[in-house]
């Protein structure tokens, strides 16, 4: 056929092959777009306190009666919300993840994913041409990072760290920890209510204390505290019967062992929970790993580990160096993403926990 005339003829490759990929993508898009939004304006949470109309919503929620009654269904094919009649109400993903008051709220994690799909995604063929988004420190760890990363612990990555090391005999013995670089104290809390004698500190930067004050007072956790510091170059204290840290350089970094194993009491335990999963994300994460970073700094050295190998023959060499024997390792499954896991390994100092201190 004339060559000019090709566009008489349908294509080779089927079009549905092509439009499967653009049309799931944009669904996928909507979709989470459309939760990210009802959650900002406080649907959710509406409807936690009793069934409403899509008229009563508007009023509520401050949506347009028309684009509200299109997004209520978008919500319910999704599984979100369930319809009786005229009236919405919340189904069970919405009442234990998307309701503010809700133990499991994932309102902080929504927030920083709705940042990212602004500021990197809507925009990445700026980010293709002109490198990576450079976020402001104290902004993204104390608006962004920490508190999704609070969210998603509470999902289950928590409660099982927890369970391992309140199972282990020495830990009901402990009666002094620090979290090193503990972020939201969410784990120095958690081991304080297992263990009611247990006082916790958690030590992480200036900037990040005020965030674990808000959470040591939501949870009332009279026997934990935050103190201000940089556990590469400021004292962290001693006399611990128990160190903390998860997914934080202080796990990773050899250096920090000296320090760590002398700050503990004879028998105390070195709970370390990180992650090693240079080669395990999938494009999606890889590719938006390389699509921001923090200031000026590359992400992966120095203060940034999650690309640092984890538990290397030369970190567990160190640990022995150091005192410390390792007594337990165990994965960690992290539901934020599915087929994710962390790593924790428990080390102890020879001697014993008296208790009595």
């Amino acid at each position: 056929m004339d060559a000019g005339r090709e566009f008489l003829e349908e294509p080779d490759v089927l079009p549905s092959a092509f439009f499967s990929v653009i049309d799931g993508g944009m669904q996928g898009l909507i979709r989470f777009v459309s939760i990210g939004s009802a959650c900002g304006a406080g649907l959710f949470d509406a409807l936690e306190e009793k069934p409403r109309t899509a008229g009563e919503l508007s009023d509520a929620c401050g949506i347009s009666g028309g684009m509200l009654v299109h997004l209520l269904d978008l919500l319910c094919n999704a599984g979100i919300l369930s319809r009786s009649g005229t009236e919405y109400r919340n189904a069970p993903l919405a009442s234990t993840y998307l309701v503010s008051s809700s133990p499991y709220s994932q309102q902080h994690y929504l927030h920083k994913n709705m940042v990212f799909l602004d500021e990197i995604w809507a925009r990445l063929p700026e980010r293709l041409s002109g490198g990576p988004l450079l976020f402001d420190r104290e902004r993204f760890f104390r608006e962004l990072g920490l508190p999704a990363m609070a969210d998603n612990a509470l999902c289950g990555r928590l409660q099982r760290t927890v369970r391992e090391v309140a199972a282990l005999p020495e830990f009901h013995s402990c009666r002094k920890m620090v979290d090193l670089g503990g972020g939201h104290g969410l784990y120095a809390i958690a081991f304080t209510f297992q263990n009611p004698r247990l006082s916790a500190v958690v030590f992480d930067l200036p900037h990040i204390v005020p965030l674990a004050d808000a959470y040591i007072r939501k949870y009332g956790a009279e026997r934990v505290s935050a103190l201000a510091g940089n556990f590469f170059s400021d004292n962290f204290g001693t006399g611990y019967d128990l160190i903390f840290s998860s997914s934080n350089p202080s796990g990773k970094s050899i250096e920090l062992l000296p320090a760590i194993a002398g700050a503990l009491n004879p028998g105390g335990l070195f709970v370390n929970v990180q992650s090693d999963d240079r080669d395990s994300r999938d494009a999606y994460q890889a590719l938006e790993w390389e699509l921001w970073s923090i200031g000026t700094a590359e992400k992966g050295r120095g203060q940034y580990s999650r690309e640092q190998p984890f538990l290397t023959p030369e970190y567990r060499h160190a640990l022995a160096e150091a005192g410390l024997s390792i007594i337990r390792e165990v994965p960690v499954r992290d539901d934020y993403h599915a087929g994710t896991y962390v790593h924790m390994m428990i080390a102890r100092k020879p001697g014993q926990v008296t208790g009595d201190r």
